[in-house]
């Protein structure tokens, strides 16, 4: 069964084509004269533009049952815009009783005589039930040249999946349908512009499209955003601006939208709610508004809506969030999902479902999500391996630096089965020259070491160098540590010592405090070389609780000096360090800090 058939075009005859200046009223009776001569001669042209003068009240008094009566003549007589209007009255009820059945015999009339927008209108009919059928319609409708279906033919490729997805042929619909001035196709066309779909990454035509549909607020919303960034990025790049009229838009502090409100139009209504949510596109921040429109477009089954819904009452501690994540992600939302999988993961306003969460991180999964994928990486990092691995495989092949990098660290430790330092190398070196920190100190210690490649300590020091600028604490106390000892060209330098081992040893990296414990027993500052062992040594570090031990075992005057000395000889000895083993052996023979023990 076909679904209900829905106006499509104008609501009233008063929208169709007829001369505006026939309002006259001396020219109005004089066209209307001779158009009722032509008709009733049996003229069919003359016919239709009778049946649009009784419907204007054009040089007649307005009588739409006399508009029908003539429309419907020159319908009978194979006129297809005839066909065509008379079948959008049968279809909304418009001066005539609603009736599908007679909206779909005039459609189908003037779609056999080529009328796009009929051939348009039975492809969206025919859609869900006959989907090849519909494709032929709408496809001979956008060859035709109408804007509408050309725009409606590009949806269907950049939507699809599969092999049906065809992003160069959406462009090419897109910019066809962009170029009659049709603002829906001319902000899809700059979305492919911006993320470099079907067409090569163009922020300049991107925006240039952007100015010609500035009065639709998707657009409006997307050249906020691009203007600040886009325009300085290719100017520096030397390339010049194409610019439209439009570009130059007075705005009215928001009343020039507020048709938008009522429109019906769900994308509207969620470009507006941005546009208030951000105070953006000349409309003061008002987040009732947003809310509003957000509610209004998410009942629609927006789901960028919902999305938004999701996140704003989420921030106003408004349970109903948790309603709209779960219409987003059911509708196939990535990031919705993503959301429902942390929260159930980690029992966040939802009592903790860990195979629920596992569910929604594995919906956003199959949409290849960087933030799914690494989620379920890290959940599976240490357990199942196997899974890890095929997580990170995947983000490391889109390009994902931490991808690359946890990649990496599988590779080279051998984790689930497969040591390849080799490979590990390599993944780390994409990532590094993506300005991945981790990265980076990875590669440092390779080059360092000599594994894999030739040992260089220049190279070394400078992946070290530049991972610790980003603040990486190992890459920190790899390249203090370097500094105090020098090597290869570096000079020993204590002060740049100190500075980077300080910087990691305050972010909580505990062999940077053991190592910052020895500079200042270097300098003789007894007091913060004890602070930083024992901080070091409390987190486990065997060398830090071997040298506290030295150093408090040196102090004899106090019989708790030698208690702590012992304890902590004790730590590094059960973590196999030999020094402390002797030590601690030692202690037993001679009683110091504990009682005598030849055993």
């Amino acid at each position: 069964m076909l679904g209900a058939i829905a106006a499509s075009g104008p609501s009233s005859f008063a929208q169709e084509g007829i001369s505006v200046g026939l309002k006259s009223s001396t020219k109005g009776k004089r066209a209307f004269a001779e158009a009722s001569k032509a008709a009733h001669i049996g003229v069919r042209e003359a016919q239709y533009e009778l049946g649009l003068m009784y419907a204007h009240g054009m040089g007649v008094q307005q009588n739409l049952e006399e508009a029908v009566l003539w429309v419907r003549k020159a319908a009978e007589r194979g006129l297809a815009s005839a066909q065509y209007l008379l079948a959008t009255r049968y279809a909304s009820g418009a001066g005539v009783e609603q009736d599908e059945k007679q909206a779909l015999w005039w459609f189908l009339n003037a779609a056999q005589q080529g009328h796009a927008k009929a051939l348009l209108k039975l492809g969206k009919t025919f859609a869900s039930v006959r989907p090849s059928l519909a494709n032929a319609y709408i496809t001979e409708a956008a060859r035709m040249g109408l804007a509408e279906a050309q725009f409606t033919l590009a949806q269907e490729c950049s939507s699809a999946e599969g092999a049906a997805l065809d992003y160069t042929q959406a462009a090419y619909w897109y910019q066809l349908s962009a170029e009659q001035n049709f603002a829906p196709a001319q902000c899809a066309l700059a979305s492919l512009y911006m993320n470099g779909q079907g067409v090569a990454r163009d922020i300049d035509e991107a925006l240039f499209w952007y100015r010609q549909a500035v009065d639709s607020p998707s657009a409006q919303v997307a050249l906020e955003y691009l203007q600040a960034t886009a325009v300085e990025h290719t100017q520096k790049a030397g390339k010049r601006h194409r610019r439209s009229p439009s570009s130059e838009h007075p705005y009215d502090d928001g009343q020039r939208w507020e048709s938008v409100f009522e429109s019906g139009d769900a994308d509207a209504r969620y470009h507006l709610g941005l546009m208030y949510e951000l105070g953006i596109g000349g409309v003061a921040h008002d987040a009732k508004k947003a809310q509003i429109l957000y509610t209004l477009a998410a009942k629609q089954e927006d789901v960028r809506a919902q999305l938004a819904l999701a996140r704003m009452l989420e921030e106003m501690h408004d349970n109903a969030h948790l309603s709209w994540y779960h219409a987003a992600a059911k509708n196939g939302n990535a990031q919705a999902q993503c959301a429902l999988g942390t929260k159930y993961t980690h029992g966040q306003k939802v009592e903790a479902d860990p195979l629920s969460g596992l569910f929604w991180y594995c919906s956003a999964i199959k949409q290849d999500d960087a933030l799914a994928l690494t989620a379920v990486g890290d959940l599976c990092n240490g357990s199942l391996e196997n899974v890890a691995r095929a997580c990170f495989q995947r983000l490391a092949d889109k390009g994902d630096p931490y991808g690359q990098f946890m990649l990496g660290k599988h590779l080279a430790n051998g984790k689930g089965g497969v040591k390849d330092l080799p490979m590990a190398f390599h993944w780390w070196q994409k990532a590094a020259e993506q300005g991945h920190a981790p990265s980076q100190c990875a590669l440092g210690a390779i080059y360092l070491a000599g594994q894999i490649v030739e040992k260089s300590f220049p190279h070394a020091f400078l992946w070290f160098q530049r991972s610790a600028v980003q603040d990486d604490a190992q890459a920190q106390w790899n390249l203090g540590s370097l500094y105090a000892s020098g090597g290869e060209g570096l000079n020993r330098d204590l002060r740049q010592a100190f500075a980077w081992c300080q910087r990691s040893a305050d972010s909580g990296f505990v062999p940077a405090q053991a190592t910052l414990g020895t500079l200042y027993m270097l300098i003789e500052d007894f007091t913060q070389a004890i602070f930083w062992w024992r901080k070091a040594a409390e987190q486990g570090d065997a060398e830090a609780q071997y040298n506290l031990a030295t150093t408090l075992s040196k102090d004899s005057s106090k019989q708790d000096n030698l208690a702590q000395a012992f304890h902590w000889f004790f730590e590094a000895a059960t973590q196999g360090l030999p020094q402390a083993q002797s030590k601690l052996g030692l202690l037993y023979v001679m009683g110091e800090g504990v009682a005598v023990d030849a055993i």
